[in-house]
Parts: structure tokens; C-alpha cells; sequence
């Protein structure tokens, strides 16, 4: 019992700074400041020779046997992982920070929804509820007269939800057993689409090209590896809980260092959005936590 309390704690601990990491994501995104098809043409190629390399050293048999003869579900599952990071990307480029983080980290209740029509998992009153009074928060985020840039932005982080959530569906299928390699083919594709539509990667200053880097090279493959220690030792409503951080913690450093205040309707709907899945999360922590004992 002792060993497992001290798991617990050093998966919190993990977790937490993972998403901390994580939260200079969006920062850096700003800081960049290069063409978004150059920004993720970075994105995707940096974390996917980062993660390569990690896989060959550790475990090769998962590239020679899964990574260069993927299946038709491995190629699919890395397309929308693909597809969520382009639209991402593309979202932060045409809307506010806080829009983004908050649509995009609605991806769980999606991902409830398809996980019942798809894998026949029960959708209980708590998540359905908590669905509703999400959907009114996205609503908020979405009425407060945006141009048609932060219009396009807004939906294009609800479309990256989306496609998380159909990631996140087909990994609980696999189990979890190939995340390197979607992860891998995923930078492959957005590397490929990103050139396909005039990425210029070589077009950098050397400020950008360190800050591209920190993270592609830094923040994202670190912060991947950090946040998917959590759930070895967590139950899964705790690590949403904590990977809800970074709606909070990723604006807040945008508006300390770049500046970028959220306007008034955005703070109401991810306010609601975020205490809706605190409130679901901890729920359900609290009944797996009963359900153990």
C-alpha cells in the first residue's frame, strides 16, 4: 500500500510538470512568430526524430515491426493525431490562446461520446450532464462577436478536439501500445502536408530557429513523455484533472510575457468549460477511488 501511495505521488509530480511544460507551448507558438505552415512543419518533423531516436535506443522492434509496416488502424490513428496538430497550430495562428486551450481540452467529452457509439462504453448522467454545460461554455467562447479570423480559429480548435478525441478512441482501442509510433507517423504526415502547401523550414532567424527548437525539439517530446508517466500509477480522472491545468497556466504566461488578454465572454465560457471538467473529473476520481476500496 505504501509503494503504491508513493507511485501515486511521484505520478502527480510527473504529471503536473509535464503539463507545466507543456504550457510553454503556446507561448512559443507566439514568440515564433514564422508562417504557420513553417511553424508546423517543425511541430510535427522535431518531436517525431526526437521520439524515433528515443524508440530506437530503448525498444527497435516496435519501428522494425509496427512503424515501417504500419496497419491500416496505426496509419489512421496517425492521420487525425496529424490533423488534430495542424488545426491546432492553425487555430492559435487566428484566434485567442485561451479560445484554443479551452475548445481543444473539451477533446474527453468527445471522446466519451465516440467511445459510446463506437466501443459501446457507458455515457453516464455525470458526463452527459457535464457535456451539456461544456457545450454552453464553447458557446460563450464562441458569441462573443469574433472577427471571421477568430470565428475560423475558434473552429478550427473545435475540429482538433474532435480529431484528439478520435485519436484518443482508437489508442484505448490498441490499448496504448503503439504511442510512439503514431506519434512518429503523425510528424511524417504533417511534415509532408505542411511542404505540400509551401513550408519554408529553412526560412528562420537564429532566434527562431532556437525558439523552434525549445519546441519542437524540447517542450512537446518532453512534456508527451511526462504526462504519459501519469496514468501508470493514476486513475484517469486524475490525470484529466491535472492536464486541465494548462488551460490556465498556458494564457497566463501569453499574458505575462506577449501580453494577449483574453476578452470577457472567452474567460466566462472557459471558466465554465474548465469547472464543468474539474467538477466531472473529480467525480469520477472520487468513485474509482470508492470502487478500490
Amino acid at each position: 500500500m505504501l509503494e503504491a501511495l508513493k507511485g501515486q505521488q511521484r505520478g502527480r509530480l510527473i504529471t503536473l510538470l509535464g503539463v507545466i511544460v507543456l504550457s510553454f507551448d503556446t507561448l512559443l507558438v507566439r514568440l515564433i512568430d514564422s508562417s504557420e505552415w513553417t511553424l508546423i512543419f517543425w511541430r510535427g518533423f522535431l518531436p517525431a526524430v526526437m521520439l524515433f531516436t528515443v524508440q530506437w535506443f530503448t525498444d527497435r522492434k516496435v519501428i522494425t515491426q509496427h512503424l515501417l509496416r504500419p496497419s491500416l488502424l496505426t496509419l489512421i490513428t496517425a492521420g487525425l493525431f496529424s490533423a488534430s496538430t495542424i488545426c491546432f497550430v492553425l487555430s492559435l495562428d487566428n484566434t485567442q490562446v485561451a479560445s484554443t486551450l479551452v475548445i481543444t481540452n473539451t477533446a474527453p467529452l468527445f471522446t466519451a461520446v465516440i467511445g459510446f457509439f463506437f466501443l459501446k462504453e457507458k455515457l453516464d448522467k455525470a458526463t452527459v450532464l457535464a457535456i451539456i454545460i461544456a457545450v454552453g461554455g464553447i458557446g460563450l467562447v464562441f458569441g462573443y462577436h469574433p472577427t471571421v479570423d477568430e470565428l475560423r480559429g475558434d473552429s478550427l480548435a473545435l475540429v482538433s478536439a474532435i480529431a484528439i478525441a478520435v485519436y484518443l478512441v482508437a489508442l484505448r482501442k490498441t490499448q496504448g501500445q503503439l504511442g510512439s509510433v503514431y506519434i512518429i507517423l503523425a510528424g511524417v504526415f504533417t511534415s509532408i502536408i505542411s511542404l505540400s502547401v509551401g513550408a519554408k523550414p529553412f526560412a528562420l532567424d537564429m532566434r527562431q530557429a532556437i525558439e523552434m527548437f525549445l519546441l519542437g525539439g524540447v517542450v512537446i517530446p518532453l512534456s508527451f513523455y511526462l504526462i504519459a508517466y501519469g496514468p501508470r500509477y493514476l486513475p484517469a480522472a486524475e490525470t484529466s484533472l491535472i492536464l486541465l491545468l494548462e488551460v490556465l497556466f498556458g494564457p497566463l504566461l501569453v499574458w505575462l510575457i506577449v501580453g494577449e488578454t483574453p476578452t470577457s465572454n472567452v474567460l466566462l465560457g472557459s471558466a465554465v468549460v474548465v469547472l464543468t471538467l474539474s467538477g466531472l473529473f473529480a467525480w469520477q476520481w472520487r468513485k474509482q477511488l470508492k470502487s478500490s476500496q
